[in-house]
């Protein structure tokens, strides 16, 4: 039988997900994935106080995983650029569930800091290859082939089509966690705007926005997601509106956000925040979509 390897869909896994899990099938593991977050995933994890909602979320989907696996996939993402870091609390994360969740199957969490060093993350790749019993060479060529697919599958950016285009900013664990974010995403586009998100900006551009500000972000989703808002208020196309999601108690998030008002306020283009927590009423995020969305349209219009 093969080794159980689960992968919590939280955090990280909006950005990387995709290509852990064909590099963990390429090593021989069978993958299991612990599933969309549910009402029943934040309940669990509201036992972590002083966390923000993406932490929570993060508990609960380990909590749903540790009687069913036998190991846990759980990288300890420090750097994934030089020069910068990630959240603490991502950092962190691999402690926050030994102290907290009771008994849980062995965790995989290989450290990733590309913040000095390159080769270390191949490092990594080697050393969970060795747990699966594949040797360097088998372990690195697993890893290439996942990465190739994530390359392929790079989301594209919108052409015009005649609908009000809003910038959606925020970190893909929020953004794409449709119990998280209310499903914002989709609610905009049932109201008629073109969405777009950072992910559609490529890295190039991102980074070539984030330089022009008066300093250098030195958290990784900060600089991605200012840099992608300030690149979309920028762009040739026309940009109607742009949110800013948030979750409630992330002091990185309260710092990007004022610089994307900012240059929104700069620009003329109409800005809204949406801070989130498990406590958020849907009837609220909903009425505040409709009203920005309205006033987005009336003012397209004069």
């Amino acid at each position: 039988m093969r080794i159980r390897v689960g992968v919590p869909q939280a955090l990280m896994y909006y950005q990387y997900g995709p290509v852990l899990e064909r590099f963990l099938t390429g090593l021989g593991a069978e993958v299991v994935l612990s599933g969309e977050t549910s009402r029943q995933t934040l309940d669990c994890g509201s036992v972590l106080d002083e966390m923000c909602l993406p932490s929570k979320v993060c508990f609960g989907h380990v909590c749903y995983l540790q009687d069913k696996v036998d190991y846990l996939f759980l990288p300890r993402i420090i750097s994934v650029s030089q020069g910068q870091y990630t959240c603490p609390k991502i950092i962190g994360m691999s402690d926050v569930l030994k102290h907290n969740a009771g008994k849980l199957p062995p965790l995989i969490d290989i450290h990733v800091n590309m913040r000095q060093k390159s080769w270390q993350l191949y490092q990594a790749i080697v050393s969970v290859g060795r747990l699966f019993g594949q040797g360097m060479a088998a372990s690195l060529c697993a890893w290439v082939r996942a990465w190739q697919y994530r390359v392929r599958t790079q989301p594209q950016a919108l052409t015009l089509d005649g609908r009000p285009r809003v910038a959606v900013v925020g970190h893909p664990y929020i953004l794409y966690d449709r119990q998280v974010s209310l499903d914002v995403l989709g609610r905009l586009d049932k109201l008629g705007i073109q969405v777009l998100t950072p992910e559609m900006v490529r890295p190039g551009e991102v980074n070539k926005a984030a330089a022009t500000l008066e300093k250098r972000l030195f958290w990784s989703g900060g600089h991605t997601m200012a840099g992608a808002a300030l690149a979309l208020m920028l762009g040739n196309q026309p940009l109607n509106g742009i949110i800013f999601v948030t979750c409630f108690a992330c002091g990185p998030d309260a710092f990007v956000g004022e610089i994307i008002r900012q240059q929104a306020q700069r620009l003329d283009i109409p800005c809204m925040q949406l801070s989130l927590d498990e406590h958020t009423a849907e009837a609220g995020v909903v009425t505040r979509l409709e009203a920005f969305t309205d006033m987005i349209k009336r003012r397209r219009r004069l």
